[in-house]
């Protein structure tokens, strides 16, 4: 899902709290948002990519700025 989609699914209620996940040995970040819904519950580009985060504050941030209150974070 994008960034789009996330929001209007946070609005709606739909989502729990996002899961920020080490992506292949280090190399960035990737952020998963399940729920109640159908759609890729990875955080994806506009091109339908997997979303990858350089950097975990970068990734927490936008999350943030989406209206999530908290996060969770697994290496």
């Amino acid at each position: 899902m994008n960034i789009k989609e996330a929001e209007i699914l946070l609005q709606a209620g739909v989502l729990t709290a996002p899961v920020i996940k080490q992506h292949n040995q280090g190399d960035g970040w990737v952020v998963t948002l399940a729920g109640k819904h159908k759609l890729n519950p990875k955080l994806e580009t506009a091109r339908g990519e997997m979303r990858v985060f350089k950097r975990l504050d970068a990734a927490v941030g936008v999350l943030f700025e989406l209206g999530f209150e908290g996060v969770n974070v697994v290496r």
